[in-house]
Parts: structure tokens; C-alpha cells; sequence
């Protein structure tokens, strides 16, 4: 489990305990019942399974113990007396870092090129906000647009959902504007001269 995923499940469950992410309620009672009738199970054809779980375990137990010393999650005892994993005020801090992080990755093409109407993309994003006017821009370079001026792009590539979910988790909505060319003429506008 990554260090993303785990703040995410603290986020929203408020707490987690260790035994929550390794038991499945079914497997236990069946393991304890089995246990109880029949003495100590053999590990004969269960070994390698034994110490996959155990691997994974650990692994998990590590990276608990990096987030806490990290602080970004804290070890309470219930009443009782269970470990709980809470997320902390810095913990919350890093993982809006993280998905901020993530979100001004620009995004790749498909790589399946879906030609759709052209396109003019303007935008006037404020100097503040530089890296989301980056992120945009190398965006756009990634699905094939052309730049006309620094904040006006032309293409006909299909934008994906993707594309449209991050301007508006980015908050980029009121600084964009997409208009789709149905058709394309080339030269002058005759003026009435």
C-alpha cells in the first residue's frame, strides 16, 4: 500500500486498526471454529501463503511506522486496548500535497490518436498560479495541440475526461475557455471593401 492510499482511508474513515485490513471476518471464525475442534491447523500447503501474508504484513507495519514518525499518522490504544491509526493535521497537509502533486503531472495521450473537431483552447490563468498554467501547457503538447500564442492552443485531438476533471479539481474552470471549429477557412475575412 502506498503512503497516498493509506492517508486517503484515514481521511475518510477517521481511524483504522491493523486487524481491519488483514481479517476477513468469515476466514477468522472459520479459522477459530477449525482451531478449536481440531488443535493447531498444519502449514503444510499453506506455508508459502504464510509468509506471503507475513511479507505483506510487515511491509504494511513499516510503512505505518514511517508515516508515524513522519507524523502524519498517530497510535492511540481504544478502550480496548486496540491500536488505532489516526490521521493527523500534517498527515492531511501531505496528502493534499500528494494529489496537488499528482493532479500537476500533465496528462499523457492515450496514445490513440481520436481526431474530433478542431479546437482553440484560451486560457488567462494568473502569474500566481504559474505551475497549473505549465501543467496546462504541457498538456496540451501531450494530446497534440499547437500553441498559436503562449495562452491560445489550436488541435483537433478528443479530450478526454480526464483532461476536464483536473481543470476543474484545479480550479482552472473560470480561466479557460474551449470553442470547437465545425469549419476551417484559411485567408482573409472580406470586409466589404
Amino acid at each position: 500500500m502506498s503512503t497516498e492510499i493509506i492517508l486517503e482511508i484515514l481521511q475518510d474513515l477517521k481511524w483504522l486498526t491493523t486487524s481491519a485490513v488483514f481479517t476477513d471476518y468469515h476466514s477468522s471464525y472459520r479459522n477459530l471454529r477449525r482451531y478449536l475442534r481440531y488443535g493447531r491447523p498444519q502449514h503444510l500447503k499453506e506455508g508459502a501463503a504464510v509468509n506471503l501474508e507475513k511479507k505483506e504484513r510487515q511491509g504494511f507495519h513499516n510503512l505505518l511506522y514511517q508515516l508515524k514518525k513522519q507524523e502524519f499518522i498517530e497510535k492511540k490504544k481504544d478502550n480496548g486496548k486496540k491500536t488505532i491509526w489516526k490521521l493527523t493535521p500534517e498527515g492531511l497537509r501531505h496528502l493534499k500535497f500528494l494529489k496537488n502533486k499528482k493532479l500537476l503531472s500533465p496528462l499523457k495521450s492515450s496514445g490513440e490518436e481520436k481526431k474530433d473537431h478542431q479546437k482553440i483552447i484560451i486560457f488567462d490563468i494568473p502569474e500566481i498560479q504559474k505551475k497549473k498554467r505549465n501543467w496546462i501547457r504541457g498538456t496540451l503538447v501531450n494530446f497534440n495541440f499547437s500553441m498559436l500564442q503562449k495562452s491560445v492552443w489550436i488541435g483537433d485531438s478528443q479530450l478526454p475526461e480526464d483532461f476536464f476533471y483536473s481543470l476543474k479539481e484545479l480550479n482552472l474552470m473560470p480561466y479557460i475557455h474551449i470553442f470547437a471549429v465545425n469549419k476551417e477557412k484559411t485567408g482573409t475575412l472580406g470586409l466589404g471593401h
